[in-house]
């Protein structure tokens, strides 16, 4: 089952973290991950030069024009999405007696937001241009904003349409295979401002595998990618 590889960090290295958000760096063509840069247009694989997520290690815009026949790759910082089709995450325990904390960070600073969805998806509604029926909303309703409040239609679009998501999230750490491994245990992260983080403490017998595939492993679900996780630990 594919699981996102948390990044695990000592407490000292956090205080001092030079980059705790995600940057790129050039590459080859055929690295794993590798983004042409495009002048615009960008599609698949590619980024358009001057997108505001292409930042360097410094968070600096990484080009101020277009370069020529370039390639860049992400690097994550503190914080990481979790796989994006499973959902989970993993962090190996590597000393019995370390103390770990999850740093998690909700994206979602509302308590409730629209995100465009398949005609198809479960409580899909229309998005009209006015004088909205059962299952429709008007484009320019107040409450149809994205995960940050944002509207998300200056305009009546044709064709859309949007699910309702709540701002709050849940984080599950799944208890461990030991004989302490009784019980996941679940958290709810709420919709925050932005950059608000929380921490959370937990023991190793009872979330650490012991044995089998996982063996050293502490497995990580949330139910929405805006969470991101990473893990401090304390030596």
């Amino acid at each position: 089952m594919a699981r996102a590889s948390l990044n695990v960090i000592s407490f000292t290295d956090y205080n001092q973290a030079k980059y705790p958000f995600d940057y790129y760096v050039e590459c080859e063509s055929d690295d794993t991950g590798a983004l042409l840069v495009k002048a615009s247009g960008a599609s698949t694989n590619e980024i358009n030069y001057n997108d505001d997520a292409l930042i360097g290690a410094t968070g600096s815009a990484l080009y101020t024009e277009a370069p020529t026949t370039t390639y860049v790759q992400l690097v994550y910082g503190f914080l990481k999405a979790l796989d994006a089709t499973t959902l989970q995450g993993e962090f190996t325990m590597t000393y019995p007696s370390d103390k770990y904390l999850l740093v998690v960070e909700n994206l979602a600073t509302v308590s409730a937001y629209y995100a465009e969805c398949a005609e198809t998806a479960t409580g899909a509604v229309t998005v009209v241009a006015s004088d909205a029926g059962e299952d429709e909303i008007d484009y320019n309703d107040a409450t149809l904003v994205d995960y940050t409040g944002t509207a998300l239609y200056a305009e009546a679009p044709t064709g859309k349409f949007v699910k309702l998501y709540s701002g709050d999230k849940t984080l599950t750490i799944k208890k461990g295979n030991s004989v302490q491994g009784m019980e996941d245990k679940a958290y709810t992260i709420t919709h925050s401002r932005e950059g608000e983080r929380y921490y959370i403490r937990f023991e190793s017998g009872v979330h650490k595998n012991v044995y089998g595939t996982d063996s050293g492993k502490v497995i990580v679900s949330v139910t929405d990618v805006l969470v991101k996780v990473a893990v401090l630990c304390f030596r």
